[in-house]
């Protein structure tokens, strides 16, 4: 990678984590969601910045073309980012159809109490 490449990503990579901490900042984006995406701006970073490191870690791996790698990890990312968001959506419509109870059961005593002062 050449050195003019490796200042664009590092430079891209810092205003993301920027851009991502404003997000938090303004309440626009949840730090539960947002961690993942930090820590891969930071090994963006810190790859670029060592770019042997690369080497070595996909050596480590038993991947032996560093590119391969990028491809690898970039496929395990993407696969617990949507494992999270599953998570999260089935969080939030069990929490939706808890309220839904709830809303329908208090619609049903507000229905009660008005017939009982309308006799």
């Amino acid at each position: 990678m050449s050195l003019r490449i490796q200042i664009i990503v590092i430079i891209v990579a810092v205003l993301a984590i920027i851009f991502t901490t404003v997000l938090i900042k303004k309440d626009r984006l949840g730090l539960r969601i947002a961690m993942p995406w930090l820590v891969v701006f930071v090994l963006i970073i810190l790859f670029a910045a060592i770019p042997s490191l690369m080497d070595w870690f996909s050596h480590l791996i038993g991947v032996y073309d560093p590119v391969n790698m990028v491809l690898f990890l970039a496929g395990i990312f993407l696969m617990i980012i949507i494992y999270s968001l599953t998570m999260s959506v089935f969080s939030t419509r069990k929490k939706i159809r808890d309220l839904i109870q709830k809303v329908a059961y208090l619609e049903g005593q507000l229905k009660k109490g008005n017939e009982n002062e309308q006799k």
